[in-house]
């Protein structure tokens, strides 16, 4: 009989329960500022902290200074993926689309283990193939909700999920290019940092000089909470990666969805986003394929299994 560790469990629920609640209360908190600055601030005060923690432990910033002189290829795709996803995330938050992020959460660990079969040649269970083909036909059912048609309607443009396709897309190649760095996730996301650090800085330089940034330009209270974003990033983290140390991958896996779930509840309960019978259809469905999935026993690791998740 599996024993669990009491203690990573509960690491475990605050790592995902942060990431499902308070990172989107936290973005939803600063819309007032453009999702690009959000962006931006969340590596500019993340950094440090990161940096900080890393010299603190022994050899840590050596481990750094080798990765970024190794492997500065793979961190830096890392890195551009890793800010797609977490740009993408703020924006479904600040324009009310949490329930497109919660769904492509849920879809993630899937589409995860498809790139594997197809990159890696993994192989998987039958079973899984007919979870992936149930979360496929959801995420159709999703789209179909959507305008797709910018010629019959007047000529407006196209209207597609793409929060839906964005997320699990990116953080799932995220997690074969963490594959090739081979290294903890704190020294890696310092790196994916430092890489997308110059590009971030001449953005919220930019955004200053048009006039749109808000950082110094808000009063006290507003740009206290917008330096809080380092630590909304770096907090559950620290424990996720408490808890792997302590839980078996397979419960650890388990535990991921319980982010997008609390994501559903947060945009549909406290932020009043709306949800037609197609999309209750869209999720039902993806539930299903989640726990076809779960109960089907796998043949291989996905790519990402283990990583922290995106937000």
């Amino acid at each position: 009989m599996l024993t669990l560790d009491r203690l990573g469990l509960m690491y475990s629920l605050a790592a995902y329960v942060w990431w499902g609640l308070i990172t989107g209360v936290y973005f939803k908190a600063v819309d007032f500022a453009e999702p690009l600055e959000l962006l931006a601030l969340r590596v500019l005060t993340g950094l440090p902290l990161l940096l900080i923690y890393l010299s603190c432990r022994a050899g840590g910033i050596r481990s750094l200074a080798r990765l970024l002189r190794t492997r500065p290829g793979p961190v830096l795709v890392a890195g551009i993926l890793i800010g797609v996803n977490w740009g993408t995330f703020i924006y479904a938050v600040v324009s009310s689309r949490l329930t497109e992020a919660s769904l492509g959460y849920y879809i993630n660990p899937l589409l995860s283990v498809l790139l594997g079969v197809f990159v890696l040649g993994e192989s998987m269970s039958p079973r899984r193939w007919f979870a992936l083909s149930v979360a496929f036909v959801g995420a159709m059912v999703f789209a179909s909700d959507f305008e797709i048609s910018g010629f019959l309607n007047g000529g407006r443009m196209i209207e597609l999920p793409w929060i839906v396709l964005v997320l699990p897309l990116s953080f799932g190649l995220y997690g074969l290019a963490k594959k090739k760095t081979d290294v903890d996730a704190f020294t890696g996301l310092a790196g994916e940092m430092i890489m997308l650090l110059p590009v971030l800085g001449v953005v919220e330089w930019w955004l200053h000089g048009q006039g749109r940034a808000v950082l110094f330009d808000s009063d006290p209270v507003q740009m206290g909470v917008l330096w809080l974003g380092g630590l909304v990033t770096i907090v559950p983290l620290l424990f996720f990666s408490a808890s792997a140390q302590r839980l078996p991958l397979s419960v650890v896996g388990l535990m991921q969805y319980i982010a997008p779930t609390l994501q559903f509840t947060l945009a549909v309960g406290f932020f009043g986003e709306e949800l037609s019978m197609r999309r209750i259809v869209a999720f039902a469905m993806v539930w299903a394929s989640v726990g076809l999935f779960l109960s089907a026993k796998p043949k291989s690791r996905s790519p990402n299994e283990g990583e922290a998740p995106g937000h």
